[in-house]
């Protein structure tokens, strides 16, 4: 029968950054790999204007991975002849010498800015009683160039088509894909298809314990004489103002994303209850810490960006990848600043048919609650 088990050698799921960086890196190392999604590329959780690129975690080996990915990612302006992330830097109110652990032991670049100097690095900001931590070669992430950019390597390799099912056929010979049009058969299945990996990689026989829940990032103007430096992407956890949040300036705009962080700021999206009135608490509560702690924005949203969040039970930091014969799944949180590097490890897990042990134990990680 026409189109009945076609075969191919190696199959991304996913067109959002990090499949496209995996289908780029298979390609870069000769493999025939064909991507699948049904949507436009970056429409999923890899849409939107803006992420920031940050090195500090809590993690030593999230920072390290962080610096690694920083030297592929200028690879990738190299490529591209784009600027893909901001000189703005990030700035972090609320931390101690011990935040800043990771950033030492790796000798990435930082510094403390005492509170009297705030503003020559955070212009827009309010008077705070504590020292900022800052990092210099940070920045926001320009998205849409960013997939634009992957879209242009990958090239034709992207299929736009719906992978319904993945499964271990019953003969033993490769992994099979159930799609719209065809029935196919794979050598190796890498899944990066954000919320839909738990269940297309339970087909084989992974279970993955992924939360899903509903994000809410309203975006404000910078006002006039607050414009003329980069404002660094924010994260603060000093509670000082009212709420602890992170925010990131839209790359190329006078705009600003703001976002709740810590327990309780997403909606489930398994309680079956409507996400409206919750939402709008959400934006509201981001407005009263705008107006505190931000006189140099407008503090009246301009936009709103509703994303689907998901987290393994490590936490907001946390990502995984899952294998079993002929199969790796990824899947967590807060990964775009990662996809250089991610991209480049599931290309050599697909081609060595099992993740390395640094991404295994990462995993084993991303499963203790924290």
């Amino acid at each position: 029968m026409k189109g009945f088990r076609q075969r191919l050698d190696t199959v991304v799921i996913g067109a959002g950054v990090l499949g496209l960086a995996t289908t780029d890196a298979l390609r870069r190392r000769g493999v025939d790999v064909v991507c699948f999604d049904g949507r436009t590329p970056g429409q999923g959780q890899s849409g939107g204007r803006t992420r920031s690129f940050r090195h500090r975690h809590d993690d030593p080996r999230l920072v390290r991975m962080a610096a690694d990915s920083l030297a592929l990612w200028r690879r990738w302006e190299e490529r591209s002849g784009r600027v893909l992330i901001g000189p703005e830097g990030t700035a972090y109110a609320g931390m101690s010498e011990a935040d800043a652990e990771g950033l030492r032991i790796h000798d990435v670049r930082h510094e403390w800015v005492e509170p009297e100097k705030v503003t020559t690095v955070f212009g827009p900001l309010a008077p705070v009683s504590g020292p900022l931590l800052v990092d210099p070669t940070s920045g926001a992430i320009r998205t849409r160039s960013t997939i634009k950019a992957l879209q242009g390597w990958v090239g034709d390799r992207i299929r736009r088509q719906d992978v319904h099912g993945v499964t271990i056929p019953d003969d033993g010979e490769g992994v099979e894909l159930h799609t719209e049009d065809a029935i196919y058969r794979a050598r190796h299945v890498v899944i990066c298809a954000g919320t839909e990996t738990p269940r297309l990689a339970a087909g084989v026989g992974l279970e993955i314990p992924l939360d899903q829940a509903l994000h809410t990032r309203p975006h404000y103007r910078v006002r006039e004489g607050y414009q003329a430096t980069p404002i660094p992407c924010w994260v603060d956890r000093s509670g000082e103002f009212g709420e602890t949040v992170y925010g990131s300036l839209i790359g190329g705009t006078d705009e600003f994303v703001v976002g709740l962080i810590g327990q309780g700021v997403d909606v489930d999206m398994n309680d079956g209850l409507p996400p409206g009135t919750e939402m709008e608490s959400h934006v509201r509560r981001l407005t009263e810490y705008v107006e505190r702690a931000m006189p140099g924005l407008v503090p009246e949203p301009v936009g709103i960006r509703v994303c689907v969040m998901t987290k393994l039970p490590g936490g907001s930091d946390a990502f995984g990848v899952w294998n079993v014969p002929g199969v790796t799944a990824t899947t967590g949180h807060n990964l775009f600043k990662m996809a250089p590097l991610l991209g480049e490890l599931l290309a050599d897990s697909a081609l060595n048919g099992r993740p390395s042990d640094e991404l295994r134990d990462i995993t084993a990680s991303a499963l203790v609650a924290g």
